[in-house]
């Protein structure tokens, strides 16, 4: 099998600027390829972040607890098996 079958040749214009820096700091076989990692990232930085709109527009889990370091602090102390473990 080649291993070019897994791949669409496509035609991309971009700012002659940015194809110069190209050719200056990547290997010439490795444009595509670089282009391509970059590409993947962007999609899934984007996808993070709407993921992490879509939590923060989400309701609270526990809207009983108005300040969760007091809770956590709280339900830290009465663990009697943790506080043993840690000797205190």
């Amino acid at each position: 099998m080649n291993v070019a079958d897994n791949y669409i040749r496509i035609n991309v214009s971009l700012p002659s600027d940015l194809v110069k820096e190209l050719k200056e700091k990547i290997p010439f076989r490795g444009i595509s390829r670089f282009l391509s990692d970059a590409a993947k990232e962007k999609i899934e930085k984007e996808e993070r972040e709407k993921a992490f709109r879509e939590l923060l527009e989400a309701p609270p889990a526990f809207p009983e607890i108005k300040d969760s370091a007091a809770y956590i602090r709280k339900m830290r102390r009465l663990d009697g098996k943790r506080m043993r473990r840690l000797g205190i």
